[in-house]
C-alpha cells in the first residue's frame, strides 16, 4: 500500500514518501546495481537564458573596457609568451584580471539600475504641452505634490536662482537685496537676511555651506548662518558668478569685461583674462571639460581657458546681443539665445549650427537638465523641449505661464524632476518628468549622506582637485598616449632644452660686487643723482664753486714755480 502512494502535480512532477525506492532507477535489475545513481551517467543540465545574459553583459561591459578589448574572443589578448621576466608576467597578468573584474561589476552594476526615467505620453490628438501643472498635481503622488510649490516674493525681485551639485539646497537672491538659503525639499529655511544693495547673481561653492553674492561694488563670501565671511575687492562689478567643483575655482566676469579665476582654497587668483569685448552679461560653464563659455554684445560667443589669455574659440552665433547661454551635459551642443528671437542649437564638436527655433520673445535664460532637455524662459513664459539637440521638435515639450511675471532664471534641479522659475514676483517650482537622472552615484554626489560622510567627501575633494592647466578643449587629452616616433620625440626634446637654455642664459642676473664702483653706497648715489630737487641743485651748485677754487689755485701755485707773473685777470674772475 505505501508503494502505491503518490501526490501527482501535473504531467510530469509527483512527490513520493521518503525512503520508497525507486521502481523507475532499478529497471533490469532488482538489486538496483543496473541502474544505480552512481553507475548512471548524469547529462549536464542547460541553464535557460544564459546566452542572451552573458551577451547583454559582454554588451555593457564594452562601455567600460580600457586598453584590451577583453569581451570580444575574436581581438588578440594580452601576450605574455615574449616576457621572460616571471615577476612581470605575473603583474602584468594580476593587473588585467583587475581591470576585466572591474568593468565587470560595472557592468553588472548598471544591470541592476532598473529605474528609468519617465515621460510624458499623450494619446490619439492630444498634445504634452496642453498639460497643465494643475492636471499634472491630481495624478503624481504625495512626495511630489509636495515639490509643486510658489514663494511670493514681489518686492525685492526679480531673483537669481541656483542650486547645490546634489539638488538638496536652494539659493535665491532678489534685485534688490533679499539673500534666502533653504533646504527646499523640506521646507526648512536655513537663513534670510537683506544686505542693502544691489544683487547681480548667487552662485553656491563646494557645498551649501559657502556661497558667493555678486552685490553692487564688490563680490562677498557668505556662509550658511549668513555670516561674511571674504569681501573680494579684486572682484568688482561683477554681472556673473560660476564654481568649477572639480578645481574648486570661482569665476567672474562683469562690467569692466575682465575674466577672473580664484581658487577658493588657497585664495589665489589663479588668471584674469581681459576679454576687450565691453561689458559681458552671459557666461556658463562647460561641465565636460570646465572650459567657460561667454555671450558678448557683438553676437559672439568665446570659450576661455585659465592657462591661456587668448579664447580658445571665437564664434559668430548671431546678429544681435546675446542673451542667455547653456551647455548640455556631455559638452557637445551648446544652446544660445539673442535679441533677434532666436534660439539656435550648437554642435561642439565641428561648431556647427544644428538647427533653431523663434521664442515668443528673446529669451532670457536658458537651462538644459541632465537627461538632455532644454528650458527657455521668455517673458512670462516656460517653454521645455525634449530632444531638442537630435532632430528640429515640431512643437514644445511641455509650456507653462505665469501671467504678470517677468522671468529672470531658468534652472534645473540635479537629480529632481523639477525645474526652479525665478521671476520678478518670487519663485515657482514645475514638475517636468524625466528631467533628472533617476540614477545617482554615490561616490559623485550622495543624496543621503550624514554629516559625517560630506565631511569627508569634502576633503576627499580637496585631495583629489585638479589643477587648472588640465582644463582645454580635448577632455581625453590628459592620459592619451604620444604616438608620434622616437626620433621626433628625441628632435623635439632637444629643441626644448635649448630653448630653456636660451632662456636661462637670458634671465641670468649679474653678481652685485661689493667692491670699487659697484658698492652699495655708489649705486645709492648714482639712483640719488637722477632725481632733481632743490636740494640737489644746491649741492652741485656749492660743488661746482669748490671745484673752481682749487683749479685756480692750481694754476697759481703752477705760476709761482715758473716765475710768471700772476694773471692780469684773475681778479674779474668771481669765484
Amino acid at each position: 500500500v505505501m508503494a502505491s502512494q503518490r501526490l501527482t502535480f501535473g504531467a510530469d512532477q509527483e512527490v513520493r514518501p521518503q525512503g520508497l525506492p525507486n521502481s523507475s532507477s532499478n529497471k533490469g535489475d532488482p538489486n538496483g546495481a543496473e541502474g544505480s545513481s552512481s553507475n548512471r551517467k548524469r547529462r549536464p543540465r542547460k541553464r535557460r537564458g544564459n546566452k542572451s545574459k552573458n551577451k547583454e553583459l559582454k554588451e555593457r561591459m564594452q562601455k567600460y573596457e580600457r586598453g584590451l578589448d577583453r569581451t570580444d574572443e575574436s581581438k588578440p589578448k594580452l601576450e605574455t609568451k615574449e616576457i621572460r621576466d616571471k615577476k612581470l608576467k605575473r603583474n602584468l597578468l594580476a593587473n588585467e584580471k583587475v581591470v576585466s573584474r572591474a568593468a565587470e561589476h560595472t557592468a553588472r552594476a548598471e544591470i541592476l539600475m532598473t529605474q528609468d526615467a519617465g515621460y510624458l505620453e499623450a494619446e490619439g490628438m492630444e498634445k504634452t504641452w496642453r498639460f497643465k501643472q494643475d492636471q499634472l498635481k491630481k495624478e503624481v503622488d504625495v512626495r511630489t505634490k509636495q515639490k509643486m510649490f510658489s514663494l511670493d516674493l514681489d518686492k525685492f525681485g526679480p531673483y537669481a536662482l541656483d542650486f547645490t551639485l546634489d539638488g538638496r539646497y536652494m539659493l535665491l537672491g532678489g534685485r534688490k537685496g533679499h539673500i534666502s538659503l533653504m533646504e527646499w525639499q523640506k521646507f526648512k529655511l536655513e537663513t534670510e537676511f537683506h544686505v542693502q544693495e544691489t544683487i547681480r547673481d548667487v552662485a553656491f561653492l563646494h557645498n551649501q555651506a559657502m556661497y558667493a553674492v555678486a552685490q553692487k561694488k564688490y563680490t562677498y563670501i557668505y556662509d550658511n548662518d549668513g555670516l561674511e565671511l571674504h569681501c573680494l575687492r579684486n572682484h568688482s562689478d561683477v554681472n556673473k558668478l560660476a564654481f568649477l567643483p572639480y578645481h574648486f575655482l570661482m569665476v567672474t566676469v562683469g562690467m569692466t569685461g575682465w575674466l577672473k579665476y580664484q581658487d577658493v582654497s588657497t585664495g589665489t587668483i589663479i588668471a584674469q583674462h581681459r576679454t576687450k569685448l565691453g561689458q559681458c552679461h552671459v557666461m556658463a560653464q562647460n561641465p565636460a571639460n570646465a572650459v567657460m563659455c561667454l555671450g558678448h554684445k557683438n553676437g559672439t560667443v568665446t570659450l576661455w581657458s585659465p592657462s591661456i589669455t587668448q579664447p580658445l574659440v571665437k564664434m559668430l552665433c548671431h546678429r544681435g546681443p546675446l542673451r542667455a547661454l547653456a551647455v548640455s551635459r556631455d559638452g557637445k551642443h551648446m544652446a544660445t539665445s539673442a535679441l533677434d528671437g532666436r534660439v539656435k542649437i550648437w554642435d561642439l564638436r565641428n561648431y556647427k549650427e544644428l538647427h533653431s527655433y523663434f521664442s515668443i520673445r528673446p529669451a532670457a535664460s536658458l537651462d538644459i537638465s541632465q537627461k538632455g532637455m532644454l528650458a527657455l524662459g521668455c517673458g512670462s513664459h516656460v517653454q521645455i523641449w525634449k530632444d531638442a539637440f537630435q532632430t528640429k521638435q515640431k512643437d514644445p515639450y511641455m509650456v507653462h505661464e505665469m501671467p504678470g511675471h517677468t522671468i529672470s532664471r531658468v534652472k534645473f534641479c540635479p537629480y529632481e524632476d523639477i525645474l526652479g522659475v525665478s521671476s520678478s514676483k518670487g519663485f515657482q517650482s514645475v514638475v517636468v518628468p524625466g528631467a533628472g537622472e533617476p540614477n545617482f552615484d554615490s561616490f559623485e554626489h550622495n543624496l543621503f549622506a550624514t554629516r559625517k560622510q560630506a565631511r569627508e567627501r569634502l576633503v576627499n575633494r580637496l585631495l583629489e582637485k585638479l589643477p587648472p592647466e588640465m582644463i582645454s578643449l580635448d577632455s581625453d587629452l590628459v592620459g592619451s598616449v604620444d604616438e608620434a616616433p622616437l626620433a621626433v620625440k628625441q628632435a623635439e626634446r632637444l629643441e626644448e632644452a635649448k630653448r630653456r637654455k636660451a632662456e636661462e642664459l637670458a634671465n641670468k642676473k649679474e653678481k652685485n660686487k661689493a667692491r670699487g664702483r659697484n658698492t652699495a653706497g655708489k649705486r645709492w648715489r648714482r639712483k640719488r643723482g637722477n632725481v632733481m630737487d632743490e636740494r640737489t641743485a644746491q649741492r652741485r651748485e656749492k660743488i661746482a664753486k669748490i671745484h673752481n677754487a682749487r683749479k685756480l689755485a692750481r694754476e697759481d701755485s703752477k705760476r709761482k714755480e715758473k716765475g710768471m707773473a700772476k694773471d692780469a685777470l684773475a681778479r674779474f674772475k668771481m669765484l
